[in-house]
Parts: C-alpha cells; structure tokens; sequence
C-alpha cells in the first residue's frame, strides 16, 4: 500500500541531496567585478590536486570516523586582490571535490537501496531497516542517504509493476518526486520532506553540521549567503564542476558488491559502482536532468 506525495510524475537533485537551515561556508557572490580577483580566481579554482584532494577527504570520511575536511582552513583575504580570488577559487575547487564524491557515494548508495526494496517481501525489509545519518559529508553519508531514498522508490516500482530502473528514480527523485510507502508494522516511510534523511549540504563545514541543531528539512529557493567576500567576490559562482576521474579513483569505484550493508540484502545490480557513476554522468548536461546545486536541495 502506497501513495505518491508529488504532483511530479514518476517517470531530480542532491545536488536533488540535506537538509536545514545552516550557512554554508565560504561562497563569494557580490556584484562586483574586479579583473585582478576574477584571474586569480579562475587559476584557483582550475587547482586540480585541490579538487582531488577535497574528493579524497570525502571519500575516506567513513562510518562516522575523523572527518578530514579541509575547507575551512584554506586562507581567505577580505580585498579584490589576485591571490584573495585565486584562495577563493581553491575553496570552490576542493570544495566541489568534496561535495561531488558525495554525490557519487549518493549515487552508489541510492542503486543498492533500490535494488534491495525491489522485491516482493519489501514491506518486512523496509520495517527492518535503519537509515543510518552521519551529517559528515562523506562517502558513507552520501551512501547512506542515497540508499535510503532508493528503497522507496524501488519498493513503489515494484508494487506498481514498474520495470527495474534506478537510475530513473533517481532522476525523478532529483527532480523533485517524493514518495510514501506503508511498511508491514503500518508506518508510513518517505522521501525527501518525509523522510529521516539530511542532505550534506554543499560547502558546509561537517564539523559545524554535526554540532548545529537540525531541526528543518530540505529548504527551497534560498541564495547562497556570501560570507567568504563580501566586498570582493565573483558576482556568481562557477557551475558544481565534475571532473574527470583520475585511475586510482577509477580504481577504488571498480567494485561490485552482491550483498547491500544494510540488513545482508542480496544485490542483482551486476554492474560496477563505477558503471553507476558513469551513468549517472552520462545525464548531467542534459535538459531533463537536474544535478545538485550549490545552495539548494533536491527531494523536496
């Protein structure tokens, strides 16, 4: 027994992925140009190593253990200065780094949610399971907030006669489609607004998200506050940048696990999280997709 709680059809963005009212570190926006911060800037923020070395603090940012963001500590002058906008366009850079390797782990975490739900018995495993909520921002938030929005979807898919399709969900679900299903002890289990899950929040310091009181869900239509410049600033920000994996990163996703760590579920995904993600990148660009953006949550 379900129902479908949006006027959207069931056909995103976490970027669709958390959720409350906290600031979000360090984001220039003003209207003013000036040419000496805009080329330091865009050398900045064209810092790979940063980019990657933010991705590598999220990804190793698991079960709740040291969190090694950075973001907080990369230096930060209050003038229009070429080195002020090339500090700033480093924290953008580690910063989407970061952000996108929760998106991924959202991604990753989302399929095996769904694949684990989609089943006949999903009432009982729904009514068995825990989301598990680290607020961190790591790969471990990302999975778990992915995979606990996945098994809605994938139980309403399946009580509805939908063919298996993950990765449509999750488009839906980043465009906006929430849904709620009755688990077997009556208890009605939501996504998004409706649900147990927060959404690390771009740019965030997690050390800052874990000790702030949560007390709203997926807020719509906020600016990104500019409390990283508020005289010298780029007058808007660069698009969330997903860049091109490099081999060991590759590497670490070229796995394919066939039990889900949440309640021993069998998977039958028969893919790589890799393949996942690399699908999952195959719709960013396109006119139908919506990926997380900075400032605002998805699933709402």
């Amino acid at each position: 027994m379900m129902r479908k709680l949006s006027s959207n059809t069931r056909a995103l963005a976490f970027p669709g992925m958390v959720a409350v009212a906290a600031m979000l570190a360090g984001c220039p926006i003003d209207e003013i140009a000036n040419p000496e911060y805009d080329a330091g800037f865009d050398e900045g923020f064209l810092q790979d190593d940063w980019y990657w070395t933010g991705f590598d603090d999220g990804y190793y940012t698991v079960d709740g253990g040291p969190i090694y963001y950075q973001g907080s500590d990369i230096p930060y002058y209050d003038d229009g200065s070429y080195e002020a906008g090339f500090w700033d366009g480093v924290w953008y850079a580690y910063n989407d780094g970061y952000f996108v390797d929760y998106d991924y782990a959202f991604t990753i975490g989302f399929s095996e949610g769904y694949d684990a739900a989609f089943a006949i018995d999903w009432p009982q495993y729904i009514a068995g399971d825990e989301h598990i909520e680290w607020l961190d921002g790591g790969f471990s938030d990302g999975y778990n907030d992915g995979f606990s929005e996945g098994r809605i979807f994938g139980a309403y898919d399946y009580e509805t006669g939908l063919p298996f399709d993950w990765l449509d969900a999750m488009l839906d679900y980043r465009y906006g489609t929430d849904l709620i299903v009755v688990d077997a002890n009556n208890r009605e289990i939501g996504t998004g607004v409706y649900g147990p899950v927060y959404l690390y929040e771009y740019g965030t310091d997690p050390m800052d998200l874990i000790k702030s009181t949560r007390v709203l869900r997926h807020p719509t239509g906020r600016e990104v506050p500019a409390i990283r410049g508020a005289s010298y600033a780029k007058a808007e920000a660069p698009p969330l940048s997903y860049r091109t994996l490099p081999a060991d990163v590759r590497s670490n996703l070229s796995v394919a696990p066939t039990q889900s760590p949440r309640g021993a579920r069998s998977l039958s995904l028969g893919t790589t999280w890799l393949q996942r993600v690399e699908a999952y990148r195959g719709t960013l660009g396109k006119a139908q997709v919506k990926p997380f953006v900075r400032g605002t949550d998805a699933g709402s």
